[in-house]
Formats: C-alpha cells, structure tokens, sequence
C-alpha cells in the first residue's frame, strides 16, 4: 500500500498541475507546513512541498522531514537551497515546474526510497561523501568490485557525471551506466548517493 501523499502549496494551479501529472486528484492539500506537523498524518506520507508557499521555520522544516519523505519543490532552484533542505532531510530537491515525465521521475523515486537531487549538487555530494570514505574500508568495498568498477567508484567519489567518468576511462556512458548498475545491485542500494553514504558509514 503506498504512503498517503500530500500537497502544500498557496497556488491552486500549481496543486492542481501536480495532482493531474501525478493522478493525485485525492490527495490532502494544506497550506504550510505549520498546518502540516498540526496535523495528524501517517509517518512516512510524501510531501510535495512548494518552497513559495510559505517561509518556514527551521523547527517546521526539521519536523516535517523527520516525519514525512518531503520532495522540496522549488520555483527558482539554486544549489545552496537545495543543499539546506537535504541536509534537513528532504528526500528530493527538485524545479515545482517540472515536466509530468520528470515529476513522475521525481515522485517514483521518492516513494521507492530513492532521494532525487539536481545533478550539480549531486555531484558535490559525491565529491563530498567521496572524500570522507574511512581508509578502512577501501580494502573491503574494492574486493566487492571488478577492476573497471573499481576505477568507477573512484570518479564517482570525485564528483565526476556519467560524462566525465566515460570520458576519463575511455568508454561509453552506456557501460558507465552498466557498471553504476552493477555496483548498485551489489551494495543493495538505489543511487551514488546512497552507496557513497554507504561506503562511508562502513
């Protein structure tokens, strides 16, 4: 059974484009999130979240991505924003304008257990997480891989996109991919960020 799915907004065309590229019609809409964390809702509800709606307080944003998977929905997306709302625990950090492809992207990811992010910060991100791996744990993340894997990983821990790693190793971004996928399967996780996250808390 899927999580309850909520929509804050003050625009009522921005719910409605949502809920019609989402087929949300039946979804909850408040106001903030004030009226949010007042409210009585099922832990782990997913929260698409307009960031013009309102202007919240730090203790409502904790609050709101402590309990609910917040997709932080954002009209004029700006990295230094969307690194806030991650840290806060925000489990996407998207444009409130998306196309219904890339919503749907969005949403599916996040109800799946995925976090969704831009690409420029997550690869600030990766470099980040990257750069704190334990030195312990090298020997035993690179004895799960395959050379080539191995050597994917490694840019990935630099920041670098599927681009950037295909273009250092000489191959296609389509056997980046097939390694990333790999990788992924054999650490049983969704994305980069969740097996650098991974790989750090090793």
């Amino acid at each position: 059974m899927n999580a309850p799915v909520i929509l804050i907004t003050a625009s009522s065309a921005l719910a409605d484009g949502w809920a019609d590229s989402l087929g949300l019609q039946d979804a909850l809409r408040l106001p903030d999130l004030a009226a949010l964390n007042r409210a009585n809702v099922a832990a782990d509800s997913l929260v698409l979240l307009d960031l013009a709606a309102t202007t919240p307080s730090e203790q409502d944003m904790q609050q709101a991505c402590q309990h609910c998977r917040v997709l932080a929905l954002s009209s004029l997306p700006r990295d230094e924003e969307g690194m806030m709302w991650l840290q806060y625990g925000a489990a996407a950090y998207a444009h409130a304008m998306s196309t219904p492809d890339l919503l749907q992207q969005v949403f599916d990811t996040v109800q799946s257990g995925g976090t969704w992010v831009g690409r420029s910060i997550m690869q600030q991100l990766c470099a980040r997480f990257g750069r704190q791996l334990p030195a312990r744990t090298e020997t035993d993340w690179r004895s799960r891989l395959s050379a080539r894997e191995q050597d994917v990983v490694a840019a990935l821990r630099e920041g670098r996109s599927n681009k950037d790693i295909a273009r250092q190793l000489d191959i296609s971004e389509r056997t980046v991919k097939a390694h990333l996928t790999s990788v992924f399967q054999k650490f049983g996780v969704e994305d980069r960020l969740q097996l650098l996250l991974k790989l750090t808390a090793a």
